[in-house]
């Protein structure tokens, strides 16, 4: 479990996008909810990310499948941050998490030099866990976060401009160890990792979504790649360290806090097996509480 600065404890949490912009879930993750099946009180949710301004990016609401299709092993997406604004989820999203009494996260994205200061600045008055800093969006063509310096004065800036603690989430593709190490002392927790690019899961192989740029693997297939860089993380930085990419199940929560991770996020299971990642949070929870009472009794 991770404690942030203000109180809020993140144990496990529901990955950018998976349960939509209000943590009521996609349309079809409805009916799920209201069976109990699927219950967003048992997760910290990040809402899918917002930029400053709409973004059209490549998803179209009457047809899905053109951006994110399933693969053996995992899904591929190229969704490119589709979204209405923050102003919009501001407006509409927010209140109803609020009434859901969820724990919640607001992901940003900045597109250009400023913008993560100006978001932040927006969320401050609000109730909210944390604000994560997607620094790893693979399925763009946006350039302002493809170096390690500009991650770093971008989330410098966030800091400066909002009082939430700050979670920076990276990718496996970028020099997440450097970028780790200079926020320090800066941001609460690192998240590793988002989706991996399909050119470096699958090297020579052609992409359902070449395209549209070949798109970012999630699943199982790239377990070891959250793996392997949450390992590099905890040996590198004493920053708390959330780890997604892949989860299916307690073994693999178990091998990733073994790497070193203290808290988890779990996103394409919500698309795969939409019931099982409230059985997967309240399991491990489980566990973590009969070890800990296994501990005091000793």
């Amino acid at each position: 479990m991770i404690r942030l600065s203000n109180g809020a404890e993140l144990e496990v949490l529901v990955a950018s996008g998976a349960l939509a912009f209000d943590g009521r879930g996609w349309i079809w993750e409805w009916p799920l909810r209201w069976l109990g099946l699927l219950d967003p009180r048992e997760f910290a949710v990040v809402v899918k990310t917002l930029t400053r301004h709409p973004r059209r990016g490549n998803l179209r609401w009457y047809r899905p499948w053109g951006c994110v299709r399933l693969i053996p092993g995992g899904v591929v997406n190229a969704v490119g941050l589709t979204n209405p604004g923050i102003e919009w989820w501001i407006r509409r999203c927010y209140p109803t998490m609020q009434k859901m009494g969820l724990v919640t996260i607001a992901s940003i994205y900045a597109e250009a030099p400023g913008e993560a200061a100006e978001m932040a600045k927006m969320l401050a008055p609000l109730r909210l866990a944390a604000v994560e800093l997607n620094a790893s969006c693979p399925n763009t063509e946006d350039d302002l976060l493809t170096n390690v310096q500009a991650v770093v004065e971008t989330a410098r800036q966030a800091v400066e401009s909002c009082p939430h603690p700050l979670i920076v989430k990276l990718s496996y593709s970028q020099d997440y160890v450097s970028i780790a190490q200079q926020l320090e002392g800066v941001v609460e927790a690192v998240h590793a990792i988002n989706t991996v690019p399909w050119r470096v899961v699958f090297p020579g192989k052609k992409s359902p979504l070449e395209h549209l740029g070949g798109g970012g693997v999630s699943g199982p297939v790239i377990l070891p790649y959250a793996i392997e860089a949450v390992s590099k993380l905890s040996r590198a930085v004493s920053t708390p360290i959330i780890a997604g990419g892949g989860i299916q199940s307690v073994e693999d929560m178990r091998r990733l806090q073994e790497a070193g991770a203290s808290a988890f996020s779990i996103g394409s299971l919500f698309l795969t097996r939409p019931w099982r990642p409230t059985a997967l949070a309240r399991e491990w929870k489980s566990l973590q509480r009969q070890g800990f009472e296994s501990a005091l009794g000793k």
